[in-house]
């Protein structure tokens, strides 16, 4: 992710006059990433290793006076996990003439945690920024803010 930058997701086109037409998204940088996160953390869930804790055997009964008393019972916990990622794009006004470009990735891990007792599945989301950039236009000749205005008030200010 670090030599990863804006430009290499997206290409902002312009016209003769500077002003920009359209942004343009790079498929196959964009893809070739989301991929390869998702592999990434694909190969990261695999890699763990069986780990063992210890729980006391009064734990295991239910019963909340004997609970964490007794001998320690040995527990292998193994993991499981299946991993989608999915690339966001947001566009987000920052003034009268920016906007604030954003490309996230959404991860998702469903993981299992396997014990000789009970399987316990959990799902792990997150969102992570990968680039943004502030894309700047044409100041306009005029600005009115009618937000809260009614209909009524919006006419009469503009006769």
């Amino acid at each position: 992710m670090k030599d990863i930058t804006y430009d290499d997701l997206c290409t902002i086109e312009r016209d003769s006059e500077d002003r920009i037409r359209f942004i343009k998204m790079n498929s196959v940088a964009i893809n070739n990433l989301n991929s390869h996160i998702a592999l990434d953390i694909q190969e990261k869930l695999n890699d763990t290793t069986i780990s063992k804790f210890y729980i006391k055997l009064g734990s295991f009964t239910g019963i909340k006076l004997i609970s964490g008393r007794g001998p320690n019972v040995e527990v292998r916990m193994s993991t499981i996990g299946e991993v989608t990622t999915e690339i966001k794009s947001e566009f987000e006004e920052t003034g009268i003439n920016q906007t604030l470009h954003r490309i996230y990735i959404n991860v998702n891990c469903n993981v299992s945690l396997l014990t000789p007792f009970k399987d316990v599945d959990e799902s792990i989301t997150a969102q992570v920024l990968l680039s943004e950039t502030v894309i700047s236009g044409d100041i306009p000749d005029a600005y009115y803010d009618l937000e809260g205005m009614s209909p009524e008030d919006t006419m009469n200010m503009m006769n």
